[in-house]
């Protein structure tokens, strides 16, 4: 018999899990956009303001927004599209 703890271990763990289906609706509807997508972390940014983000997706720490900044401390500003 699985034990709750297990249960809420293997939940817990894929919380941040995301199909390519999933995303690409997520991407459609959302004030943010990625732009780089690394192993434990993506670069968004805002639609509205275009401000630039690091967003977690740890075990840890998944869903944490970082603003990002230059030298000066504005935010960076993203420049594409």
């Amino acid at each position: 018999m699985i034990s709750v703890l297990t249960v809420f271990m293997l939940a817990s763990l894929s919380g941040c899990a995301r199909t390519k289906t999933n995303e690409d609706n997520i991407q459609e509807t959302s004030r943010f956009v990625i732009i780089e997508d690394g192993a434990t972390w993506n670069v968004v940014y805002d639609k509205e303001t275009k401000v630039m983000y690091t967003v977690s997706s740890g075990v840890y720490n998944c869903g944490n927004f970082t603003k990002m900044v230059d030298s000066d401390g504005k935010p960076l500003i993203y420049k594409g599209e």
